[in-house]
């Protein structure tokens, strides 16, 4: 059954024991926890629990939270932290439930679930804007595009604004404005100890540090960002087709272009096998308030190829934001689905070894004539300008960051396998060249924990054990 307060004050509490639902510990009094909170309690059986505890990614539907508590309020995240302490069981946090691991539910922990706490509001005298902690990144787009401004983040329009900020937050304004992270003045925590407060560059440095790009679930939950924000008018894009006898050249090409880039111009080189393993190259970028035909020139100039297909285009900031985004104008976006990543973190331009070895990892995709793409992204520009030490984000002065993506129809069960065992070749294969990993396209591998982190990763597991010294927030994946 769903519980909320006017419920439960107005049956009484007596009156829900008899509920089917028995939750791992009989101390758990799930009824006194919904008669604290404005939001509900959703349990096994309730009409709205299998809602509630669904991700993005039907993989994870065999997992059964005891609960998930949809959250009104901050003060309602403060009072599920302070219940699980005294009942003794883990907190989840879930805000768009894109975890490519699943890391937004568990078996044996209450969810928290933010996705009411929604709020966006922009701030025109400070340029700034406060976010709610469950805010879809759509709705941040569209909410702040309205006034005229954006903040800098990723293309996927359902991933929550928490969890994309927390791991740092790469997208087409990151060369000009930075990650996501970069663009935080302040942000609203509810602690381990269940205590909400402020925190931002004086209140709590450390913990402030932590929460930009350190990753999320593990050192609190964040109700509410402050960020900073910027213009946001008209973008250019280009989409740039190359014939995959020309792969090698458009890889060397369109990274040594990164090295003289303007900061005004993000882009990204992506080569993929589908299902009937035709091979393709594309890059396609954007052009912040500028001519797309230019940079797409430079280009192709730095590739010393025309491309055999191009599509320059330039319209409005919020329409290139939905188009990216697969979402509509209304906000809806795609639906659930399989996704499979990985990445690595090159400090250089990839040689030609290097560039060889990746294609090499694509080409066999195709040769099983299974869907897989590797796409370099730019970390060159704003990003690299932010000190090492400024935020928890490990991979400042990097060159590129490169994501190893695979999709799955529904069903496809097999694939699932597959998809990690040809993630895993790419990554042997680019071991000679890569330094890290990105925390944002985590993996099912706890051992390899330290490669997100780099030479943050001591620095961040002091912070987390002084945060949550009893483990509190749990996850296999925490540090």
């Amino acid at each position: 059954m769903s519980l909320s307060r006017r419920a439960v004050l107005g049956a009484g509490a007596a009156a829900l024991t008899g509920a089917a639902f028995r939750p791992p510990s009989a101390t758990v009094d799930w009824p006194a926890l919904a008669a604290s909170l404005d939001g509900t309690v959703e349990l096994p059986g309730s009409a709205g629990y299998d809602a509630a505890r669904q991700l993005i990614d039907p993989r994870f539907d065999r997992v059964h939270p005891p609960a998930v508590v949809r959250c009104a309020s901050a003060a309602d995240a403060a009072e599920v932290v302070r219940f699980a302490r005294r009942s003794r069981i883990a907190v989840v946090t879930r805000g768009g439930g894109h975890s490519y691991v699943g890391a937004s539910t568990a078996a044996t922990g209450v969810v928290l679930d933010l996705r009411r706490l929604d709020e966006v509001r922009h701030d025109r005298s400070s340029g700034s804007a406060e976010i709610g902690g469950g805010a879809r990144l759509i709705d941040v787009y569209r909410r702040l595009g309205a006034a005229g401004v954006s903040i800098p983040s990723g293309s996927c329009g359902s991933v929550g604004i928490g969890g994309i900020t927390l791991g740092g937050g790469i997208g087409m304004a990151a060369s000009a404005y930075g990650l996501t992270c970069d663009a935080v003045l302040a942000a609203e925590v509810v602690g381990a100890d269940g205590r909400h407060r402020t925190v931002d560059a004086k209140r709590e440095p450390d913990l402030f540090w932590a929460l930009r790009g350190g990753g999320g679930g593990q050192f609190g939950v964040v109700t509410r960002w402050r960020m900073r924000t910027h213009p946001a008018g008209t973008v250019g894009t280009f989409e740039l087709h190359y014939p995959w006898t020309d792969a090698a050249r458009v890889a060397g090409g369109w990274q040594n272009r990164l090295l003289t880039a303007p900061d005004e111009t993000w882009s990204s080189c992506q080569f993929a096998s589908d299902r009937r393993g035709r091979l393709s190259v594309r890059v396609s970028g954007v052009v912040l308030e500028g001519d797309p035909a230019a940079e797409a020139a430079e280009i192709a100039r730095a590739v010393g190829r025309e491309p055999a297909r191009a599509h320059l285009d330039r319209r409005a900031h919020l329409e290139v934001v939905h188009d990216k985004s697969g979402c509509a104008e209304a906000g809806e976006c795609a639906g659930r689905g399989t996704e499979l990543a990985g990445s690595e973190i090159f400090r250089e331009v990839l040689p030609a070894p290097g560039i060889a070895a990746l294609l090499a990892v694509v080409e066999r995709r195709a040769q099983q004539r299974r869907p897989g793409s590797a796409k370099l992204k730019r970390l060159t520009g704003a990003v690299g300008r932010v000190a090492p030490e400024e935020t928890a984000f490990p991979w400042r002065g990097a060159h590129t960051m490169l994501q190893w993506l695979v999709g799955l129809p529904a069903g496809d069960t097999a694939g699932v396998p597959d998809g990690q065992a040809w993630i895993e070749s790419g990554h042997q294969a680019m071991r000679h060249w890569s330094v890290g990993r990105y925390v944002n396209y985590l993996e099912p591998s706890p051992a390899v924990l330290p490669r997100y982190y780099g030479p943050n990763f001591a620095r961040l597991r002091w912070i987390r054990t002084a945060a949550d010294p009893q483990g509190l927030f749990r996850s296999p994946y925490a540090l």
